[in-house]
């Protein structure tokens, strides 16, 4: 008894398919003549896959500074933390309204407002220095969880230079008047904290942390969301939706 037959599925493409293609790293490939080649098909695939949307839109607004870059690469170098100094980078957000700067952890970026020049001329280094510190803070804790502005950030910005470093910035940015929509409460404290977003995850009330947990993260004092009918009761002088 004959064994099944098995036959491979040929895809014909028009031979000058192939011609003239161009591999990733900008080299010439010679053409193949059989019209039947997997590889040619892969080819195709290759010069008409769309680039993703998400790295279109990161790039948006965005100007590398080499000179901030290699300034805060060169200080995180002589703290110790030459893997953190590799992949330091600096931007001027051209997105930024009325946030002086952003520190992203995940891949070690920070943002500045173009507009800080405008007010002095110190003004930038410091608020470079300020997102700077949250990077060496969020890279010594690695996976723990710490607080945005607690001691560890503190330690950092002292080893910085900017010893006493303030939380948020004065600066007379414009600033847009944003309706809150959803809120959450400590059922420890009964502080209300207005919010824009969901939170992404379990978030602990931050004075109730700073003074019974020594400014440790603990789920006795998380944030509970509550009704805006409540907030509202609450808090009338937020602008709520």
């Amino acid at each position: 008894m004959r064994g099944p037959e098995y036959h491979q599925l040929r895809l014909g493409l028009p031979s000058n398919l192939g011609e003239g293609t161009l591999n990733r790293r900008g080299h010439s490939r010679p053409s193949l003549r059989r019209s039947q080649s997997n590889g040619m098909l892969f080819d195709l695939f290759e010069i008409t896959r769309p680039v993703p949307r998400k790295k279109i839109a990161r790039g948006r607004g965005l100007k590398f500074d080499n000179e901030l870059t290699e300034k805060c690469r060169r200080m995180v170098s002589m703290l110790g933390l030459d893997p953190l100094a590799d992949q330091v980078k600096v931007f001027w957000n051209l997105r930024l309204s009325s946030t002086a700067g952003l520190a992203h952890h995940s891949n070690a970026q920070i943002d500045l407002n173009p507009r800080l020049e405008r007010f002095a001329p110190e003004e930038p280094e410091r608020t470079l220095l300020h997102e700077l510190a949250h990077l060496i803070a969020h890279f010594r804790a690695s996976d723990r969880r710490i607080q945005p502005h607690g001691l560890e950030w503190q330690s950092a910005c002292s080893e910085l230079g900017i010893p006493g470093e303030k939380r948020c910035h004065d600066l007379p940015f414009a600033n847009r008047a944003i309706k809150r929509k959803l809120a959450y409460q400590c059922r420890c404290c009964g502080i209300v904290v207005p919010r824009v977003r969901k939170l992404s995850r379990d978030s602990a009330c931050y004075p109730c942390c700073q003074k019974y947990n020594r400014g440790g993260y603990s789920r006795r004092f998380l944030l509970e969301k509550i009704s805006i009918k409540e907030a509202k009761s609450l808090v009338p002088e937020h602008n709520w939706a």
